[in-house]
């Protein structure tokens, strides 16, 4: 194993893209939770104009509304100091699921397109090779998300609000570990799947238009409206998408209602059993096809 993750190493330790994507996504993540605090904290400005105008009606329009968005202020501020910052930060699983599909792709299919899969698994056992192969996928993406973790614990230190620091308002998290590993959860599917279709396909492009096509399919299954009608409206919650949202909250009826059990096994499944697959047929190809 160790000279497995070696030999990983010395072939795409000097691949400037993918330390440059994996250092960029966690930039971009915070970034997010920047402008989100900064989107939450700007004062409502008056978008109404009277017909005849009113100075003593706007006024009170005007106060209603800030006094509106103060006392919600109060609810949102605390989801932004640490550590409930880490799930802030971690919550914006856009950023980390295009890397994952990214880096799951290129790893996994590029050995078909550039012609070393058949000369790199001579010696060494295919399947053992391609799970330590798709472990470092899962590596260099769990890599991103702890530097946005790290991010999203140093912000809220330096953030203010009113000229009052941003950790005034901190409050008890709990559950703030369940809630870390649920969202980087999440983002295994992303690279779970993409790494099958890379195995089946043996092309980059295919199995990247493929994974985003799976990922339109699932999120259309999940915004279907007819589901809290139908005899099982906890259809939705057995995506990757629907069990994400599931997790992590959800104002539909429908998917909130699902039992969260049926949410975590929904989620480890489109996780896992992918990568178990793509070991499966990677050690059962032809590789001089």
């Amino acid at each position: 194993m160790r000279r497995l993750l070696a030999a990983e190493r010395v072939r795409f330790g000097r691949r400037r893209d993918l330390w440059i994507l994996v250092l960029l996504v966690p930039v971009i993540m915070g970034v997010l939770f920047v402008m989100e605090f900064n989107a939450l904290t700007t004062p409502p400005v008056a978008d109404f104009v009277m017909d005849p105008p009113d100075p003593v009606l706007e006024a009170e329009y005007e106060a209603q509304a800030l006094a509106e968005w103060r006392q919600g202020l109060t609810t949102q501020l605390p989801a932004f100091a640490f550590p409930a910052s880490l799930l802030k930060v971690a919550g914006n699983v856009v950023p980390p699921l295009l890397l994952a599909i990214y880096i799951s792709v290129a790893l996994a299919a590029g050995e078909f397109e550039w012609g070393t899969v058949r000369t790199l698994h001579l010696t060494s056992r295919r399947g053992r090779t391609f799970a330590v192969r798709l472990l470092v996928i899962v590596g260099l993406v769990g890599l991103a998300m702890l530097l946005a973790l790290v991010l999203g614990a140093i912000l809220p230190f330096l953030m203010r609000f009113e000229g009052a620091p941003l950790q005034d308002f901190a409050t008890d998290t709990p559950d703030l570990l369940t809630g870390i590993l649920l969202r980087l959860a999440a983002v295994l599917p992303y690279a779970a799947i993409p790494a099958l279709l890379s195995v089946l396909t043996r092309s980059i492009s295919l199995a990247f238009l493929l994974s985003l096509l799976f990922i339109a399919l699932d999120l259309a299954i999940v915004a279907m409206p007819f589901w809290p009608t139908s005899p099982a409206p906890w259809i939705p919650v057995l995506t990757p998408s629907g069990s994400i949202i599931r997790l992590l909250g959800s104002p539909e009826a429908s998917i909130a209602s699902a039992p969260a059990a049926l949410a975590v096994m929904a989620l480890f499944a489109w996780g896992v059993l992918p990568l178990l697959a793509a070991v499966v047929r990677f050690r059962r190809i032809d590789l001089n096809e």
